[in-house]
């Protein structure tokens, strides 16, 4: 059996240190390391042990009894939260911790839904038990009210053969709950250690049950305790036989320039010279153990490894008969412009970033030819500073970047119908595209009902295609346009002159008239947070929270002299606020922010004053249409293609 299994957590949980536990305790590392002592196993670039955080997701297997292990140590900063999903995508089990200090923070959230997006089964571990401050039952409360009553506490059970006795009421009663004849035996008083584990396996990988344990990953503390259950509680089955599927989760360029593809194999066989395309074969397979790794010539169903030979592969993207590509939950909310000598060449600044966006594709790396400047997109201001050390580092180039700004989005709040004809000498392609509101967090979809006599289903895929092969821009800002459902309601194509690229035209200014047209809306991120303040400020956090456009739920005293608020806000209001919240504070007050969705703009004018946004100038996104008469191609502006139209005569 083969598990691959994460460490999650926010930011200071103890993940690292839990993770050197557990490595310790399999005999991969021969002394555990400390994050504080700069010796960690699991976070060896120099960038993480300069700042003690974790950046980069890392792996290392090890094998227990007859089954091999693959632990998975992810970031917990917010701002390298899209390096977390993306190992999402290869996890089988999650270990999910929390600090019994603080207790469930805005990030812990955003990761709890992540695991429940990714369909992943989470066991909980709360950890830093041993602070005077920390409480296993007042976080378990929390984590019951807050993300699941199915929250199986393990604390003091030991589910063997001869210990039936340990298992408590409510421990029964959780597990019972999904199984009838499980809770028959309890009442009868016949239940044994063979009737309670095949339920708990089944209902922990259902994610119908959620184990939870506590203790200390610093001084050792629960660590046995977990593992033993863990062990004994999880299963996996991959099938050897079957052919080739994998799936990519990271890019990384090792320091010799070798670019290395991480990927878990989902079924079959990998081996050395394999082709898994037409033209790229595996050079060398690599299983990692930390910064360590080991070639090996061969790889089946269940393992993790890295690859080298790959050129185009890319995080998110499946290989073999895995053939489906994983969008991201999280997105970057904010954007930076670089600051670089003049002397370097463009083109080697663009270089470097194109590498780099290869290992974070949430970069988005975008070169504006006719200003000169090079943007990427982040996730706040710690990125940044990591960026210019990996550029330092890397490539021995010095660079800095500009203050963020806001990332916004634009969609529609009524229904529109958008008309786009391309018709120059010898070319032609019309569509008709009904523009609908969508789900706020969906993105684009797409239907047609436009029928097969009217526009073949080939012309129908390619309009299919063309929404979505783009980021159509919004009229407001020219900010990426979201969250709407185009239909497809009429098309025509020509038997003769209908060419390669007309229907991409003509869908592409569709979109653009029927926007032009519309009641527009633009919209911004928005932060969950949790503040931890000294009772006294509670007042003045909430008058500063209603200030900044935000809202918040009722605050909760946590019994020791602080209160808890939990709200949402926008990025644009809150995220300097971490300062002024130290300042006014003196220290002693905190918040955790991820971010959470995108809503309407709370302050639409002012920004609209500030982008100073021209659509009818925007050559790049042209609204008009293109037809011909007599031999002559002719441009009619959007306000009146319609009067043209041919669908609509």
């Amino acid at each position: 059996m083969k598990i691959t299994f994460g460490i999650l957590a926010h930011v200071d949980a103890g993940k690292t240190t839990f993770s050197e536990q557990v490595l310790y305790r399999e005999g991969v590392i021969r002394a555990l390391g400390r994050v504080d002592a700069k010796n960690a196993c699991m976070d060896h670039d120099d960038i993480e042990r300069e700042r003690g955080i974790t950046i980069f997701s890392d792996m290392a297997g090890f094998t227990h009894g007859k089954d091999t292990y693959y632990l998975i140590d992810t970031p917990g900063h917010t701002d390298f939260s899209a390096e977390m999903e993306r190992a999402l995508e290869i996890m089988d089990y999650a270990v999910l911790m929390i600090n019994g200090t603080d207790g469930i923070q805005g990030h812990t959230e955003a990761i709890w839904n992540l695991l429940e997006r990714y369909h992943i089964p989470v066991f909980l571990f709360i950890n830093k038990l041993d602070v005077i401050s920390a409480s296993y039952e007042r976080v378990l409360t929390e984590i019951r009210e807050r993300f699941s009553g199915n929250i199986l506490d393990f604390q003091g059970i030991s589910i063997k053969k001869g210990n039936e006795a340990s298992l408590t009421d409510d421990f029964i009663e959780n597990v019972s709950e999904w199984d009838e004849a499980l809770l028959d035996k309890w009442l009868n008083g016949s239940i044994t250690f063979d009737d309670v584990r095949p339920a708990v396996v089944s209902q922990i990988k259902n994610r119908k049950l959620f184990p939870c344990f506590g203790g200390s990953a610093l001084i050792g503390e629960g660590i046995e305790a977990f593992l033993n259950i863990f062990y004994s509680y999880t299963d996996t089955s991959y099938p050897v036989s079957a052919p080739f599927r994998g799936r990519v989760f990271k890019i990384r360029y090792d320091v010799h320039g070798e670019r290395m593809t991480y990927l878990k194999i989902l079924s079959g066989i990998l081996n050395v010279r394999d082709s898994l395309s037409a033209d790229e074969k595996v050079h060398q397979i690599r299983t990692f153990q930390g910064e360590r790794f080991t070639a090996l010539q061969t790889a089946s169903a269940g393992d993790v490894v890295a690859v080298t030979g790959l050129r185009t592969t890319r995080a998110g993207q499946g290989l073999g008969e895995c053939c489906d590509t994983v969008v991201p939950a999280l997105q970057p909310t904010l954007q930076a412009r670089a600051l670089y000598s003049p002397e370097i060449p463009d083109r080697a600044i663009l270089k470097m970033f194109h590498i780099l966006e290869e290992e974070e594709p949430g970069l988005s790396v975008v070169w504006e030819e006719s200003l000169r400047q090079l943007k990427v997109n982040i996730m706040g201001k710690i990125q940044l500073e990591v960026l210019e050390q990996v550029v330092l580092e890397r490539f021995q180039t010095k660079i800095s970047f500009g203050q963020p700004e806001i990332i916004y989005m634009e969609t529609v709040e009524e229904p529109v119908t958008g008309y786009g004809h391309f018709e120059p000498l010898r070319h032609y392609a019309e569509v008709a595209l009904r523009i609908e509101p969508g789900e706020r967090g969906k993105g684009i979809t797409f239907e047609s009902q436009c029928h097969v006599d009217r526009l073949g289903i080939n012309y129908q895929n390619l309009v299919r295609t063309h929404v979505f092969e783009t980021i159509h821009k919004g009229v407001l800002t020219g900010s990426e346009l979201t969250d709407i459902k185009v239909i497809l309601v009429d098309g025509i194509s020509h038997i003769k002159h209908t060419e390669g690229g007309d229907f991409r035209e003509a869908v592409y200014r569709a979109v653009r008239q029927g926007l032009m047209k519309a009641k527009n809306l633009l919209l911004e991120p928005y932060y969950s947070f949790t503040i931890l303040i000294p009772d006294p400020l509670t007042g003045r956090v909430l008058t500063d929270i209603t200030k900044y456009s935000g809202r918040f739920e009722a605050p909760v005293p946590d019994g020791s002299g602080r209160t808890v608020i939990r709200g949402q806000g926008p990025v644009a209001s809150f995220m300097n606020y971490g300062e002024e919240l130290m300042v006014m504070s003196g220290g002693k007050g905190s918040i955790s922010m991820a971010f959470s969705h995108y809503d309407k703009c709370h302050n639409e004018a002012q920004v609209l004053d500030h982008y100073q946004y021209n659509p009818n100038e925007d050559i790049n996104n042209p609204s008009c249409s293109v037809f011909c008469q007599k031999g002559t191609s002719f441009v009619v502006n959007w306000d009146h293609a319609e009067e043209y139209m041919h669908t609509l005569r």
